[in-house]
């Protein structure tokens, strides 16, 4: 099921949103759903990434995040 839902933009974000719409040849709607997916994704990472260090801290692991990075990666 879709919902539509009314958001107000201040004058220039909504100029970038028009733009980057035609640059990428997507609707309005389209960028916007990725946006939130890509804000979703980002918020949820976080968190994990803050209970993931604080857990690793109680052990005595104490990492920096690009020594973090340079092990997963």
């Amino acid at each position: 099921m879709r919902n539509s839902v009314s958001i107000s933009l201040p004058d220039a974000i909504l100029r970038k949103l028009k733009d980057n719409s035609k640059k990428e040849n997507a609707n309005i709607s389209e960028v916007v759903r990725k946006a939130l997916k890509d804000y979703f994704f980002k918020t949820e990472f976080d968190e994990l990434r803050k209970k993931a260090m604080l857990e690793a801290a109680k052990r005595g692991i104490v990492l920096s995040e690009d020594e973090i990075l340079e092990k997963i990666s």
